[in-house]
């Protein structure tokens, strides 16, 4: 597992875990919060492939969610990172 720099002005209101590079729940909370509250350059960061790795799973704004659908099944970006797994069903 690659490891994540952490942009320390996106989580100003949370304790990093000693575990943060390999605990799976604050993994997913950071890409979250990467991806509604960062920057480009937060974005570069954690990369792509993360991204594409985690988007099933993380619970974000519907506009985010279909944006980085709709990057992921671009023919160039879909050929560099694979096919997306589908957003699993959630409970109502």
């Amino acid at each position: 597992m690659k490891p994540i720099t952490f942009n320390k002005k996106l989580i100003w209101d949370y304790d990093i875990p000693d575990d943060a590079q390999t605990n799976e729940d604050f993994r997913e909370w950071y890409i979250t919060r990467v991806l509604t509250h960062g920057t480009a350059a937060d974005i570069r960061a954690i990369g792509f492939k993360l991204i594409h790795t985690y988007l099933p799973r993380l619970f974000l704004p519907k506009e985010i969610h279909e944006f980085w659908y709709w990057y992921f099944n671009q023919p160039q970006i879909k050929e560099r990172y694979g096919d997306i797994d589908p957003v699993p069903e959630r409970a109502a």
